[in-house]
């Protein structure tokens, strides 16, 4: 190094700085640093999988991967429409379902969709959505409720109905009829075998059996009109979901949007705590949540109401075990 300065000019008295010991000892000191620090980043942000992580991801996947092909989630054929939210767990749905049907080379049609209720947070969900989904590379479709006619707020105000009950209808209603009109043979949701076990304690606390015939992965069409509905989910849990999407960098809204939180809609509060009851219980009992899952699955055609006749509304002619839907009960005021 000394004879290349040389040649280019320096003076002898510079040169004779660099013969320091003290100068060689400082420039291989903060070297080294520089060194370490890069390092340190390399591995702790631009790639910041490790061994452990991939196991877990692998493990994850395997999981809903069986589920998939054990309960026919997908086919050739078919044209997915997978409900997202923003959150971790539609999203988890979207990517397994895409990374499945990529790695089996099914011949099947995944689109995103998205119900844009055109409040003051939705535009910041909205985008969310579209990160997700252009990650993923698959195509979104948004419905946008004020081009319906629709406001929650109208409702909520005319009716004595939960808010929360209130936006579940509307869900359930949409969710079922655009993707259907847009071309779908499948909705898929985001609904994990954490929710399955909190509706199960609360309807058999409620004593409503029926609904229980309602968990399982799949939910098969009993009409023309209605859609078969997926969880891909069904055998892994809300944790699981948050760190496979942590894990793979896919962004999501972690904290509670919900603007009618202050208008009583306590679901995410209360379920929360069924999470952590369920949680507290398996780390007494292990596999706990898997086993019941299961057995609640194997449990869910024992309570199959045989003769629930589904016919059409009145006035939307959409499927209903009703004279009248409960989506036009609701809205039909607003729609006129």
């Amino acid at each position: 190094m000394l004879c290349f300065l040389k040649a280019q000019g320096v003076s002898q008295k510079i040169l004779n700085s660099f013969s320091c010991p003290i100068f060689f000892y400082l420039f291989f000191k903060y070297s080294l640093s520089f060194l370490l620090f890069h390092t340190f980043l390399l591995y702790t942000i631009i790639y910041p999988i490790t061994k452990k992580t991939v196991m877990k991801v692998d493990l994850y996947l395997s999981r809903v991967f069986r589920t998939i092909k054990k309960f026919k989630l997908v086919k050739k054929g078919d044209v997915i429409f997978a409900a997202l939210s923003g959150g971790k767990d539609s999203a988890s749905s979207l990517f397994t379902l895409k990374k499945y049907i990529t790695e089996n080379k099914i011949e099947a049609t995944l689109k995103g969709f998205h119900i844009n209720f055109c409040l003051p947070i939705s535009e910041k969900v909205q985008k969310v959505i579209e990160k997700q989904t252009k990650i993923a590379e698959v195509p979104l479709e948004v419905l946008y409720i004020k081009d319906l006619g629709i406001s929650l707020d109208e409702v909520r105000k005319k009716t004595r109905r939960p808010i929360c009950s209130i936006c579940g209808t509307l869900k359930r209603y949409l969710m079922n009829k655009i993707p259907r009109e847009k071309g779908a043979t499948k909705l898929a949701t985001g609904h994990h075998m954490d929710d399955f076990l909190v509706f199960f304690f609360k309807n058999i606390l409620g004593k409503n059996y029926f609904w229980i015939s309602k968990f399982k992965p799949k939910i098969e069409s009993t009409h023309p009109k209605m859609l078969c509905k997926i969880r891909p989910l069904f055998m892994v849990g809300d944790k699981e979901n948050k760190a496979f999407c942590k894990a793979l960098g896919i962004p999501f809204i972690e904290e509670d949007i919900c603007p009618y939180t202050f208008f009583g809609c306590k679901i995410d509060v209360n379920r929360e705590k069924w999470y952590q009851t369920i949680y507290d219980i398996e780390r007494r009992h292990k596999n706990f949540r898997a086993q019941l899952i299961s057995s609640i699955k194997d449990m869910s055609k024992f309570f199959e109401e045989k003769n629930r006749e589904i016919k059409e509304c009145s006035i939307c002619r959409e499927p209903t075990d009703q004279e009248i839907c409960s989506f036009c009960k609701l809205f039909s005021n607003s729609l006129s």
